[in-house]
């Protein structure tokens, strides 16, 4: 099967936007840095967060594909298996960020941005992807995203449900016009509001925009919901200019027109890495956090000081991100399918 060269080059270059806007943002040998290359570390700090919104449209442009192949599936099981698909690297990531914060705690005492060792509650709440929602401070840069996929997931697998009680395909059942309806109120009311920013339906501006492209490619009635969508959310940034909803929308267009497009006149060597950043994007998101909290702690313990020295350790730190989340993911991908494997016939009892 055919890969896709735009998701994978997307969700590479993405994920690694994420972990260097996090070490501009938090590592403090990146202050270093940002004294000699200041635009470049103001870019990423400012800039580098929008990376989030390609993942977002890449997971609705994903779920619409995956739902409408397991159309009228209920969607409990469904939710259920996003969450097993998301929890192993996230409690990972979690552990490793409690353990880094126990060993290197006191060096990072002056720095706001490492948590206190949680409480059993605060790591449940975690664990349950209900942090933001009880208002518990985050043990890792990406929890956040992480809540919010699953809650994206499940409105779209309830949707999906409901769609089946008709016979017609998912695309050109009513669900494309509730998205798109659903999409433009996200962009002009939710996604203003920071006080939705715990809710799926701060984030459902990119999500939709990615399903709604997903869908069109086949229907008719989609397409129809998925350009009038568009050019309403065009008519929304020339009137109030805003990265994210733009940026989505190109994300979506761009999917819209080359997410067929494969790898056949690209370096196999080239290929393979992206292929591989693509596949462990999810692992170095949630981990990566840790890594960053190991390299400060010791950076502060060892007194390193200079360019030279924040340079060297910068690359180190980044490049033992993309180590742990493919030790990670790769852990995982051994291990869940054996620890998972009575789940079925014990939801099926």
């Amino acid at each position: 099967m055919n890969r896709s060269a735009l998701i994978d080059g997307i969700k590479a270059l993405a994920s690694q936007l994420i972990v260097l806007h996090h070490l501009s943002l938090y590592a403090p040998m990146t202050d270093w840095i940002a004294a000699a290359w200041p635009r470049l570390v103001q870019f990423l700090v400012d800039d580098g967060r929008y990376a989030v919104q390609p993942f977002l449209v890449i997971g609705g442009f994903l779920t619409a594909q995956s739902l409408t192949r397991r159309r009228g599936q209920a969607p409990v099981p469904l939710i259920w298996q996003r969450y097993l698909r998301l929890v192993p690297q996230f409690l990972v990531a979690l552990a490793l960020v409690v353990l880094a914060t126990a060993w290197l705690g006191p060096d990072l005492a002056q720095e706001d941005w490492v948590s206190p060792l949680p409480t059993v509650g605060q790591f449940l709440a975690h664990l349950f992807f209900l942090q933001d929602v009880l208002g518990v401070p985050s043990l890792s840069a990406g929890a956040w995203y992480v809540a919010i996929d699953l809650q994206l997931f499940g409105l779209f697998a309830v949707l999906a449900h409901v769609a089946a009680r008709s016979t017609t395909p998912l695309a050109d059942s009513l669900a494309p016009p509730a998205v798109a309806v659903a999409t433009v109120v996200s962009i002009e009311v939710f996604s203003r509001q920071p006080a939705f920013d715990v809710w799926a339906l701060y984030f459902l501006s990119a999500y939709g925009l990615g399903a709604l492209a997903a869908w069109s490619r086949g229907s008719a009635r989609a397409a129809v919901c998925w350009w009038l969508t568009a050019a309403l959310l065009v008519a929304d940034w020339w009137q109030d200019p805003r990265a994210r909803p733009i940026l989505a929308l190109a994300t979506a267009l761009a999917l819209y027109a080359g997410s067929q497009l494969t790898w056949r006149s690209v370096p196999h060597a080239v290929r393979r890495w992206v292929e591989h950043l693509s596949d462990v994007s999810y692992s170095v998101f949630v981990c990566h956090f840790a890594v960053i909290v190991v390299a400060s702690g010791l950076w502060a313990r060892l007194g390193l000081a200079g360019l030279g020295h924040a340079w060297l350790w910068t690359a180190l730190t980044w490049a033992a991100a993309i180590a742990l989340g493919t030790a990670v993911q790769r852990g995982c991908d051994r291990w869940m399918p054996v620890l998972t494997r009575a789940l079925p016939r014990a939801t099926s009892a």
